[in-house]
């Protein structure tokens, strides 16, 4: 999701190096000013979560490095770099971190030790490269923290706005916690509540109203004892792990994949946004194969879980609406579309975690979007390389005789496939 006008969108790649090199700039300017006024901003950085403990606190290890294997999906064109480089991945280890005096001040969930470092390894934002590009930097001023007593647990973190990032990053936390052993549990969890989606996704998970200390009217918050567990992947790796218990803890018991329940995800019709230019095409090609528009956005989360658990076939634009994927039954089947001559391999990593799902990709027509190829990833902290920027804002037009036979190709396995 891009926080940009629709015209301005064709022009995110230069405005977000503009952004970032101008925060990067200020940065130093708005620490100094920050000193007038309280000094809430931070002024060092702690590279990892074993470095910030030293500033009176402690690191638990909760799992230990993982590296994942998975098999090249069949689409078009093949073979795809961002695929084979990701046929082997390491996932960094993953633990909680436990801060006397901590902080977190918003945006982005920026977690501080009480010595006022700023903790790198699970604070960095999309696009930067060093600790000052962070948003958070913009803010000479930030409102002094609310006092919370007791142990409290950090859920929020950047992109929680965004229903991928929620669901994926934010609620397993809470389990990377449960796997820390001799860690004590925490009395409330500091997460936002704003949306529909994080209301719902919190009531299902099991952590109620009266146990948070909403993010989202709460922009800086100093705890007793601050409990930060790590996210299970700061990059889109997509851990099994994280798959197994999201469906674990949130799909509801007997559904299954119901034959005939064929979906396209569209993303609507605004511009710059990964919609599908040509999409009265792709429906017309659809419907009478049995398909059905959808709009994840418009059902509750539940309806969701339900929708993705009961797809048989499902034709969607790469977007966030596929964090679902999860919930997917055995035996159903995706064909992801993505911009010509670019794509990412997100949820082609979830896919690979989720039992008995079968997954296909497809780049569409015209001219190429950069390559969103981002180079080697280090253990703890952004990518290297060149960004996904382009890609972010790249509508779709969808290679219709492609789609076609493998529209067919998928539907005339549902044959030999039980439900499931």
């Amino acid at each position: 999701m891009v926080r940009l006008s629709p015209w301005l969108r064709p022009y995110f790649r230069p405005l977000k190096r503009a952004y970032t090199a101008g925060t990067r700039a200020v940065a130093p300017a708005t620490v100094r000013l920050s000193r007038l006024r309280g000094g809430h901003l931070p002024e060092g950085v702690a590279w990892t979560m074993e470095d910030a403990a030293a500033d009176g606190g402690r690191f638990t290890l909760s799992r230990p490095e993982e590296v994942l294997h998975r098999t090249h999906p069949d689409g078009h064109p093949h073979p795809q770099t961002a695929f084979t480089e990701a046929l082997e991945e390491v996932v960094p280890r993953v633990g909680v971190l436990e801060l006397a005096g901590g902080r977190v001040l918003q945006p982005h969930g920026v977690v501080v030790t009480g010595q006022g470092r700023l903790l790198q390894e699970q604070c960095w934002y999309f696009g930067t490269t060093r600790p000052r590009e962070h948003p958070v930097f913009l803010q000479p001023f930030p409102a002094a923290p609310q006092e919370v007593p007791g142990r409290l647990g950090v859920l929020t973190t950047r992109g929680d706005s965004n229903y991928y990032h929620f669901l994926h990053d934010c609620l397993p936390r809470t389990a990377v916690l449960d796997q820390a052993a001799g860690v004590a549990a925490v009395d409330r969890w500091y997460v936002p509540r704003a949306t529909r989606f994080q209301r719902e996704l919190l009531e299902l998970w099991g952590i109620p109203e009266d146990q948070v200390v909403d993010a989202a009217t709460v922009p800086h918050v100093r705890a007793e004892t601050l409990v930060v567990p790590g996210v299970p992947s700061l990059v889109e790796r997509n851990p099994p792990w994280v798959a197994q218990l999201l469906r674990e803890r949130l799909r509801p018991p007997g559904l299954t994949r119901v034959p005939g329940r064929h979906l396209y995800l569209t993303r609507g019709a605004q511009k710059a946004n990964r919609m599908a230019t040509n999409e009265a095409d792709v429906l017309a090609l659809l419907r009478p194969l049995g398909y059905e528009p959808l709009d994840a956005g418009d059902l509750s989360v539940a309806e969701q879980i339900r929708t993705f658990a009961e797809a048989d076939v499902l034709v969607a634009l790469h977007g966030a609406a596929l964090a679902n994927l999860v919930f997917c039954s055995p035996g159903a089947s995706l064909i992801e579309l993505f911009p010509s001559g670019s794509l990412v391999a997100d949820y082609w990593k979830m896919a690979s975690g989720v039992p008995g799902l079968e997954y296909r990709y497809l780049c569409g027509t015209g001219p190429a979007v950069e390559a969103t190829r981002s180079g080697r990833v280090p253990p703890f902290g952004p990518p290297v390389g060149r960004e996904r920027r382009d890609f972010v804002v790249a509508d779709i037009t969808v290679d219709l005789p492609r789609l076609e036979a493998m529209v067919h190709d998928a539907l005339a396995a549902r044959e030999q496939a039980p439900p499931g």
